[in-house]
C-alpha cells in the first residue's frame, strides 16, 4: 500500500511545475533597465531624481502604455509610470531627514523587475 501510494505521489510531482521564470515566450525576451539622475541626492533637504526604466521586449520597446511600478526604501516616489516608446519615468524626491544612506529603487513591468540604488548624501560645506 505504501508502495503505490508513492508511485501516486511521484508521478504527480513528475507533472508539477516549479519554475516561476515566465513561461510565454513573449514574457521570457521582456527586460527592464532601471537608471536615476542623478545618482546622489541631498539627505539634509528635499530633492529629487528621475528615474527611468526602459523596458524592451527582446531588443524593441514594449508597446505604448505598458504599465511600471515603482517602489523605494526611503523617501517618496511616483507609484506608477506608462512607456512610451520603452520608457517609463518617475520622480524620486529624498526623505530629508539627514540620514546619509543608500536607497533602493525597485521597477516591475508585468513580471519583470530591476534594482537600482541611489545615495542619499551629507553635502561637505567646504570649511
Amino acid at each position: 500500500m505504501r508502495l503505490i501510494s508513492l508511485i501516486i505521489g511521484l508521478a504527480l510531482l513528475s507533472g508539477c511545475a516549479f519554475s516561476v521564470a515566465p513561461t510565454d515566450s513573449e514574457e521570457s525576451t521582456l527586460s527592464v533597465v532601471l537608471s536615476a539622475y542623478p545618482t546622489q541626492l541631498s539627505a539634509e533637504d528635499s530633492s529629487t531624481a528621475e528615474v527611468w526604466a526602459t523596458v524592451l521586449q527582446g531588443t524593441n520597446p514594449v508597446k505604448d502604455g505598458t504599465v511600471v511600478r515603482f517602489a523605494t526604501t526611503a523617501g517618496e516616489i511616483t507609484a506608477e509610470g506608462s512607456t512610451l516608446d520603452g520608457l517609463a519615468v518617475a520622480q524620486l524626491i529624498s526623505p530629508a531627514d539627514g540620514r546619509p544612506r543608500r536607497v533602493a529603487v525597485v521597477a516591475q513591468a508585468l513580471t519583470v523587475r530591476d534594482t537600482f540604488d541611489v545615495d542619499l548624501i551629507i553635502q561637505d560645506s567646504g570649511f
